[in-house]
């Protein structure tokens, strides 16, 4: 007893000094927490302390409150584009998903040998700059350009289709295309870690390919899903390239952000759409991490 008295004294950093475990974390996940606070919350700190400030003639004024951050609510152009850019990110998500799904799988299930060099075929786009193929589908897209130009010369339609450059339909198709990959590659991922004689039990056993894919499959593959849907939707939340070339002056968040920042000169705005924004994001992946452990994916 008096011995384990003796010890009390500075008995928390001893027991910190004696053991392994704690001293192999610190060195472990030190420098990574450091780095975390360094250039992650500290920025983002930044960033909420100068979205409670306000600016005249480009200088920041400490006059602190939450005026900005209802003004992203309530203010016509800051609450269209909170609310155009969470419907295309939803959007984009789940179209991504219905495309992807059928690829990763064929890839997974009937890809054989050739699975790797098919999975390499997805990476490829990557391969080359985004802000060429994202100009690409400008090119594509425009009055005149490749799809309205054969539509055209085929007898389809007699004039340009106007609405899809420049409006909410091309952001949609741009952001599709942009990061499909990322949620094909996680699918992949899940899909092909399914071991094929369970599903080839389950039909021997009467099942429907309904109730295979219901009960087997999507199951399994859920992590590899909420993985995609993870990176989709705050890749497209916080877009910027597709909307500023394709969307035409559509407001979207990622442009007000760049235009408060930039032309408009209201840092502290541009901050607090930028918070906003964050909130978000971060309050979808809590709630989606609570559901699946990420971690599985890369198992």
């Amino acid at each position: 007893m008096s011995e384990q008295t003796s010890q009390e004294p500075g008995g928390g950093w001893s027991l910190f000094e004696s053991s392994p475990v704690s001293r192999d974390l610190l060195v472990t996940a030190g420098p990574l927490v450091l780095l975390e606070l360094l250039f992650f919350i500290g920025p983002v700190l930044i960033m909420f302390y100068i979205a409670t400030m306000r600016m005249e003639d480009l200088v920041l004024i400490p006059n602190y409150g939450i005026g900005n951050f209802l003004a992203v609510f309530t203010e016509f152009v800051n609450r269209t584009a909170f609310v155009n850019t969470t419907t295309l990110a939803v959007l984009t998500t789940v179209t991504a998903a219905v495309i992807a799904y059928p690829l990763a799988y064929y890839i997974a299930r009937f890809g054989g040998r050739y699975k790797n060099q098919l999975a390499v075929l997805v990476m490829i786009p990557f391969w080359t700059n985004f802000i060429v193929r994202v100009y690409g589908w400008k090119i594509i897209l425009g009055s005149q350009g490749v799809l309205n130009s054969a539509l055209m010369a085929l007898g389809v339609v007699n004039q340009p289709i106007e609405w899809i450059i420049n409006s909410s339909f091309s952001i949609w198709l741009g952001l599709t295309y942009l990061w499909l990959p990322f949620m094909i590659l996680p699918l992949y991922s899940s899909l092909e870690k399914i071991d094929g004689e369970i599903i080839e039990a389950a039909y021997d056993l009467g099942a429907s390919r309904y109730a295979v894919f219901r009960r087997i499959v999507l199951p399994l593959s859920l992590s590899g899903l909420v993985g995609g849907f993870i990176f989709v939707f705050i890749f497209s939340m916080g877009a910027y390239i597709v909307p500023a070339m394709l969307g035409g002056g559509e407001l979207f968040m990622g442009t007000r952000i760049a235009y408060e920042f930039g032309i408009g000169g209201d840092w502290p705005m541009g901050a607090a759409l930028g918070s906003v924004l964050m909130i978000v994001v971060v309050g979808v992946l809590w709630s989606l991490l609570g559901y699946v452990n990420l971690e599985e994916m890369f198992q």
